[in-house]
């Protein structure tokens, strides 16, 4: 080797060497020079990622975006610091701490009165809450148990940046004086290099300003990301929102009417319930009787279990929308380009009612507040419903008297929907705690499972009182509607867990090897149709088809077909290759709204 060359490779390793020296120093100055805002502001922003981390420690589920997560927290952290490291400004630093401390303060508010975390509705309600609701709002829950548990850990938090930020120079004497220099070099050199990897998520705010409805939008609705790009993310949602909102009513004008094939009075009824796992059902195998006036509606032959059904979604929120329109999710269509189905059936001539026990539900999050913004905006309700519910029930059969009492539909046809709270979690709010509902306890659930306790248990108890409960809410209807031409469909909007494979409840991720049992559990749903006396008489062949179907394979963003064949409805939005009750149904995989395809999943894990 040439002499002159390795001088050159030399030249150039000290050349690489001083230039990541120089950017390490520049970089690394902010940190050193603002370490206690760095820190705590990193922290304060954080927090649901924290908590989502630790509990994938714990033995959940642990997404390895949340270490994306922690890295652009850093970097979010490292640009305010940077900010008043340059300027030297202390206003900005108290400013900066405020807007920090305020996200902080948010979120452990919502977290703990609401279980919630920050999102588009909660901007929308602050945006739109008067100042003498605002104070009813803060008496109500701010002087709460858990408001003033929030109100405590807000407290600490700002004493804790008062006492960091009155003990800044001891803090970075004590470093500099007990940490020796390769620790401290260590540490600064992670950061550093973690800052840079967070810069590299940065490309998910363009995204967010990219996105033009909320399914461009690219980022999970529940998954706990850093307040600061949460708050970013929530209020472009809402232009997103009114986007879909805007196409969603240009679709609505444009919907056309059909006509009746019936001349009959006819009642059309349309229930959906929540949460239902169709496995607590002994109507699906279950070894208690928790529907036991179903099952004599069947033994009659007036109801038909569907045995294959499945939902495309394991949230209320989107289910709602893309069953509520004429889209079909594996023919890549979006809910806001086609017609709102009750629309067509109140041009056709049906009254339309719709009472909703989860109207004023926050739970669901950005899809919560979009298909509340759908339901009720007041174009597509006027276009769609002759009345509709003004008030939720804390129990789904106050609904149902509350419609009957307040409702005399005179109207030749009639759509009726009602949508119950079923088996929402916490099931034990979901039926009343009387000697009718309190039917099964600890002593009923014959399970010996070693995560099973005494507690896990009652909750399974809770579950099957919930879904006995729904057993008399839907026999309550049925029984309004037994000696009219009527037909009523139900399904629940998604499944659910009660702790029945795994030490888990409610619609969690899964462990690997239990995907299958998740997809069973909380996409598997319970599908029914029930057909008056005079319904069967007046309509024999499509009780056939009926007949012919309940072991067909359906997703229910298609529920629409069914509800047009079962009404007489002859319309353009019509598909027989949709409808499951039709002989030309076409049945093919199903392709859930994730993109995962449910019956190759069955298929290849029956294999094993």
């Amino acid at each position: 080797m040439l002499p002159h060359q390795s001088f050159k490779k030399t030249d150039i390793r000290h050349s690489l060497t001083h230039f990541a020296k120089t950017i390490f120093k520049g970089m690394s100055f902010p940190i050193r020079h603002e370490f206690p805002f760095f820190v705590l502001f990193f922290l304060l922003i954080t927090l649901s990622t924290f908590k989502y981390f630790i509990a994938g420690v714990m033995g959940l589920h642990l997404d390895p975006i949340v270490f994306k997560d922690f890295a652009r927290g850093l970097s979010i952290s490292y640009i305010f610091t940077a900010i008043i490291s340059c300027t030297g400004k202390q206003w900005l630093k108290i400013v900066f701490y405020a807007i920090g401390l305020s996200l902080f303060g948010l979120n452990v508010f919502l977290w703990l009165v609401f279980h919630l975390i920050i999102q588009p509705q909660i901007i929308t309600f602050i945006g739109e809450t008067n100042s003498r609701e605002a104070t009813e709002f803060l008496s109500t829950y701010l002087l709460s148990r858990n408001g003033i548990i929030s109100i405590i850990v807000i407290s600490i938090a700002f004493l804790t940046i008062i006492m960091a930020e009155s003990k800044h120079r001891i803090i970075n004497d004590f470093i500099s004086q007990k940490i020796n220099r390769t620790g401290r070099n260590a540490f600064l050199w992670s950061t550093v290099i973690i800052v840079i990897f967070g810069f590299c998520q940065f490309d998910i705010f363009y995204y967010i300003a990219k996105s033009k409805t909320t399914d461009d939008l690219p980022i999970k609705d529940t998954f706990p990301y850093d307040t600061v790009t949460k708050m970013i993310f929530s209020l472009n949602s809402i232009r997103t929102t009114e986007n879909e909102l805007q196409e969603a009513v240009k679709a609505s004008y444009k919907t056309e009417k059909g006509t009746v094939a019936d001349n009959d009075s006819l009642n059309v009824v349309y229930i959906i319930g929540e949460s239902y796992i169709k496995y607590h059902s002994n109507l699906y195998g279950y070894p208690l009787l928790t529907t036991p006036r179903l099952t004599k509606e069947k033994a009659k032959g007036n109801l038909y279990i569907f045995n294959d059904v499945v939902s495309a979604y394991a949230a209320t929120s989107l289910t709602i929308r893309n069953t509520f329109c004429c889209n079909s999710l594996m023919d890549n269509e979006k809910w806001y380009h086609t017609p709102f189905f009750p629309i067509i059936f109140k041009r056709t001539g049906f009254d339309v009612y719709y009472w909703d026990n989860q109207k004023t539900d926050v739970t669901e999050g950005l899809t919560g507040f979009t298909t509340n913004s759908f339901l009720y905006n007041k174009t597509i309700a006027s276009l769609s419903y002759t009345a509709s519910s003004d008030k939720t029930f804390r129990y789904d059969d106050q609904l149902i008297q509350d419609y009957f009492k307040n409702k005399k539909p005179t109207g030749k046809y009639n759509l009726i929907m009602f949508h119950l709270w079923g088996q929402h979690i916490d099931a034990a709010s979901r039926y009343p705690h009387n000697k009718s509902f309190n039917r099964f306890t600890i002593k009923d659930i014959r399970r010996s499972d070693s995560y099973l306790t005494e507690s896990k248990l009652q909750d399974i108890a809770n579950y099957d009182n919930a879904t006995y409960y729904n057993d008399s809410v839907i026999s309550h209807i049925i029984n309004r509607y037994r000696k009219t031409n009527a037909v009523i469909v139900y399904l629940s909007d998604h499944g659910e867990e009660i702790y029945d494979y795994r030490d888990s409840k409610g619609r969690v991720s899964a462990a690997p090897g239990q995907y299958k049992e998740l997809l069973k559990y909380q996409y598997g749903i319970p599908f029914m149709i029930w057909c008056s006396d005079t319904y069967k008489r007046k309509h024999p062949q499509v009780i056939r088809n009926i007949k012919a179907a309940l072991n067909r394979p359906f997703m229910t963003d298609n529920v629409c077909q069914i509800l047009f064949y079962l009404s007489g409805i002859r319309t353009k939005y019509y598909n027989p290759q949709r409808d499951l009750l039709n002989p030309r149904y076409k049945i093919r995989d199903r392709i859930l709204g994730n993109g995962d395809n449910y019956d190759k999943i069955m298929r290849d894990s029956q294999r094993k």
